[in-house]
């Protein structure tokens, strides 16, 4: 069975994913709704970390190169430029290249990811 890929447009900053471009989109993916649906499951990861990140900000005993809720955030930060990357167009790719962020590893199949919650 074929599965029909779709043109979504990704907007990081607003964490969305959608069918039509806004003046702020960040990327241009072709994705199956099935991995679009990962791609909004991991910004919905992401939304959790950043109020656990910005909690832990405020306790000034703890160094954040240390904190296991900054290491968390940067690998679902990792997921999602993964998932943009290896579902994006050419412009995509090249941009999360010259960006730096997939030194480590890229994604081979965003749609398995599973959210850590």
């Amino acid at each position: 069975m074929v599965q029909v890929k779709n043109t979504y447009y990704v907007d990081v900053m607003a964490e969305s994913v959608l069918l039509e471009p806004l003046e702020s989109t960040s990327f241009v993916i072709h994705a199956t709704e099935h991995e679009a649906e990962a791609l909004r499951q991991a910004f919905a990861v992401k939304d959790e970390t950043d109020m656990e990140t910005y909690v832990d900000a405020h306790i000034p005993f703890i160094d954040y190169r240390h904190d296991p809720g900054n290491a968390h955030h940067d690998a679902v930060q990792r997921v999602i430029y993964s998932i943009i990357y290896k579902l994006g167009n050419d412009e995509a790719r090249r941009h999360i290249e010259e960006m730096g962020i997939l030194t480590v590893r890229k994604s081979d199949n965003p749609s398995d990811y599973q959210p850590h919650r």
